[in-house]
């Protein structure tokens, strides 16, 4: 949790930016000339895990990007900017000086982030841009920054092309609403303003790979959302639905649902176990509508004249609120109000940043939960090049089988070879189903398994082909300390 201080200013920041605060006061207007002097250049020394030798740190590389004033004495900028941070540093407009800051907030499942400079006066002549509402289509905006590290303020001017749903790069697997321009977005315009008469309409933060001169902000939709989560000090996400639907374009299907002509809707295939939709939808249910926005056959909602996944209705809630589902069940028309929760298995499907990986090393095997970073080691096509065997369980087998989203599947990655393992048959790349009996559901069941045993043996079954691997435990005990210093391995464990 932060400081009560920390919480309020962050308050004054939220008040600001939300037009539906009490008696908000009017934004301070910042006169046109003076706009780049709100615009700062961010330097992160960072240091990303290695997760193929996750007991090592990775190289400390340089990168820049931008950030913009807000009210609150606070920069408002891009996650990626300023993601697995050792040293971070703020310039200001014409001044060649780095000033050190921090991150006071982040939020990598929608590439934003609020930096806090170390001097608590560093902003106080900066005068803050207030934040707009969504451009229309065809409009002109500004894009400030600082593209390709260079140390002036650059402004480049485009037309708003496009609103809509899309991934966001730096997580991977997060979709939200995102916009589109053709102002020229290059590296290091990250996490600069993209401004329309005096006030922040969008963030820039990526760009079309393939295309010249189409770039994309996070509108400010998204952008109030995370200031209003982070007011209270702390940031908790995205809330999931859970429900894994299909689309009812087939009038037959329809028919068969018990669907009228004048409804439509979208079929629930599954659910995941502990998502929100646990115990309140269930397969087979049709999805007609979700708070008050019918949900077309083919799975989207019209949202402020734009049509989306009707699951983007869920970016505008909270953790912790609710959305009412109308909802055709066995015949029957009914309403069911769904609180929404952050769904915590999901965060394996993403790219992770400012964490560790975690790990376990007994008498020379490697041990690693499956996620997306463990399977990018086989590079950036990890799809056709990593493990077949990984990439099936990691991508079909929570279609298969939703309750395996939960479970958190351990991997026996490597071997450091030693006398001890250099007998087994499977050491790479194998998913362990049970360890001397024990079904092995995240890897502290692992871990636990192993160190109670005082049997004779170690006993590894793999979840594939009835694979398995002994171990002598008494000689495996003894080893286990010399292997780790022969490999340079720290510490055994990071769970």
């Amino acid at each position: 949790m932060r400081s009560t201080a920390a919480a309020s200013l962050l308050l004054v920041a939220l008040a600001a930016a939300t037009a539906a605060a009490a008696a908000p006061a009017p934004p301070r207007p910042v006169p046109p000339g003076a706009l780049e002097r709100s615009v700062v250049r961010i330097v992160n020394y960072a240091q990303r895990p290695d997760w193929s030798l996750p007991w090592q740190a990775g190289t400390v590389r340089e990168s820049s990007g931008s950030g913009v004033v807000i009210e609150g004495g606070l920069i408002l900028t891009n996650a990626h900017v300023v993601s697995d941070p050792r040293l971070l540093l703020v310039f200001l407009h014409d001044d060649p000086n780095p000033h050190p800051a921090k991150v006071e907030e982040v939020a990598h499942d929608c590439d934003l982030a609020l930096v806090r400079p170390d001097d608590p006066d560093l902003l106080r002549a900066v005068p803050p841009i207030p934040i707009g509402g969504l451009p229309e289509l065809g409009s002109l905006v500004d894009t400030y920054g600082y593209p390709l590290g260079g140390s002036r303020v650059s402004l480049t001017r485009g037309v708003v092309s496009r609103l809509e749903s899309g991934v966001y790069i730096h997580s991977g697997a997060d979709r939200h609403v995102i916009g589109q321009t053709d102002a020229a977005i290059n590296p290091g315009n990250s996490g600069g303003p993209v401004l329309q008469d005096g006030k922040i309409v969008g963030i820039a933060f990526q760009a079309a790979d393939g295309l010249e001169n189409v770039g994309y902000f996070i509108p400010t939709e998204v952008v109030r959302r995370f200031l209003r989560d982070v007011s209270d000090g702390t940031y908790d996400g995205y809330p999931e639905l859970g429900a894994r639907t299909s689309g009812m374009e087939n009038p037959a299907a329809r028919r068969r649902a018990g669907m009228r002509d004048d409804e439509t809707g979208a079929r629930v295939n599954a659910v995941y176990p502990g998502s929100s939709a646990d115990g309140l939808l269930f397969p087979g249910d049709v999805l007609l509508s979700i708070s008050g926005s019918p949900i077309a056959n083919d799975g989207s909602v019209d949202l402020d004249g734009q049509r989306v996944p009707f699951g983007l209705v869920s970016d505008r809630v909270q953790v912790g609120e609710s959305v009412e589902l109308g909802v055709l069940r066995q015949g029957q028309r009914i309403r069911v109000s769904v609180p929404l929760r952050f769904f915590e298995p999901a965060l394996a499907s993403a790219n992770r940043y400012d964490v560790a990986p975690r790990y376990f090393v007994y008498a020379g095997l490697l041990f690693m939960p499956l996620d997306l970073e463990l399977l990018e080691t086989a590079g950036e096509n990890w799809a056709a090049s990593a493990d077949r065997g990984l990439v099936y369980e990691f991508v079909i087998r929570p279609m298969e089988d939703p309750a395996a989203m939960s479970r958190e599947r351990v991997v026996l990655v490597r071997r450091l070879d030693d006398p001890v393992n250099a007998e087994l048959s499977w050491y790479r790349n194998e998913l362990v189903d049970r360890v001397n009996g024990k079904k092995i559901e995240k890897l502290q069941d692992l871990v636990d398994a192993i160190e109670s045993n005082r049997g004779p043996y170690q006993v590894i079954e793999f979840q594939n082909f009835g694979r398995f691997g002994v171990l002598d435990r008494e000689r495996s005990d003894r080893a286990n300390q010399g292997i780790l210093e022969r490999y340079g391995v720290s510490k055994d464990r990071r769970l």
